[in-house]
């Protein structure tokens, strides 16, 4: 059995490997959350999960009683405390984000630990462009988000090559699907809680721009397929390589709603109005058939509606 530490096991995405380990990898991993609260805010519970720690990311102090208690074989790195929006506040950005992963890293020297994967971002990373985006394309990141996760990754790599760390760094498209519970974020999963719940939906700009959807559980099979053949030190986008426009997604919530609205807002000037990945790395590694854009808002649309029949029972 191998030791995970998931640095935000109780979001989006850390739930969704948790759950992921629970039905399909419970023989092979065990896992240690950290996360600023010490429940899962829904109060979800997963069997992987043997430690919990709780504290501020910044801490140095609570992080290191963890190296300290534990044998950890690899760290999943899934804390950001701003988003593309809110890292308007670039000091808090770099301080609670970029030095406090370098504080991180320095405790795996320090304990030996070798083995992290960085969940990077595949829009703001690269900024807008017209190109589609390998991983050696130009980054012209148009937020302190986009700058921060750059500068991480280059950290990372920076400890990689001096043999420190072996950082497996992944630049992820637009998730949705299951577990999401933000109505600030994630566009889809968005869409469809505003319909369920009959509200207006806000669209940002005409609805237009092409950007790459991939549905969580896509992503969280490719990341394991990823740590199985001991990627590392590297980066490699993550997405579903099919474009998608929100007026697309709109259409798909409008065919199992048909009364659901939607309100047009000016664009905001942080958000990358179009990105293409490309994929060929990724694909070089793993033969995988994506959840179409159709089929994952349908299974998503199922995991939200048996959520609010939970809550009325």
């Amino acid at each position: 059995m191998k030791t995970i530490l998931i640095l935000g096991g109780h979001g989006f995405i850390g739930t969704n490997v948790l759950n992921y380990i629970d039905n399909h990898l419970s023989d092979s991993y065990n896992v240690i959350l950290f996360n600023k609260s010490k429940n899962h805010p829904y109060g979800i519970k997963f069997n992987c999960t043997y430690k919990r720690y709780y504290g501020d990311f910044s801490d140095v102090s609570s992080l290191k009683l963890i190296f300290i208690e534990n044998e950890i074989d690899i760290v999943f790195h899934f804390i950001s405390t701003t988003n593309p929006a809110s890292s308007s506040n670039i000091k808090y950005d770099i301080e609670s984000n970029l030095i406090a992963t370098i504080d991180f890293v320095k405790l795996m020297v320090q304990f030996n630990v070798k083995n992290i994967v960085y969940l990077s971002s595949g829009g703001a990373i690269y900024g807008n462009t017209s190109e589609k985006n390998s991983e050696t394309s130009p980054t012209q990141p148009q937020s302190s988000y986009g700058i921060v996760k750059l500068a991480i990754e280059k950290y990372l790599m920076m400890f990689a090559n001096n043999g420190k760390i072996k950082p497996l760094i992944l630049r992820l498209s637009n998730t949705y699907g299951p577990y999401h519970y933000s109505m600030k974020q994630g566009i889809a999963n968005v869409a469809l809680r505003s319909a369920i719940e009959k509200k207006k939906f806000s669209v940002w700009g005409n609805g237009e721009n092409l950007k790459d959807y991939i549905f969580i559980e896509d992503f969280v099979h490719i990341l394991f397929k990823l740590i199985e053949m001991k990627k590392h030190s590297e980066i490699i986008n993550i997405g579903s390589g099919t474009l998608s426009s929100l007026n697309t997604i709109i259409s798909h919530v409008n065919c199992i709603y048909p009364n659901f609205s939607r309100t047009l807002n000016e664009s905001k000037l942080f958000d990358v109005p179009n990105f293409e990945l490309d994929l060929s790395k990724l694909k070089k590694n793993i033969n995988f058939s994506f959840t179409s854009i159709e089929e994952g808002i349908n299974k998503t649309n199922n995991w939200l509606v048996n959520q609010e029949i939970d809550k009325s029972n």
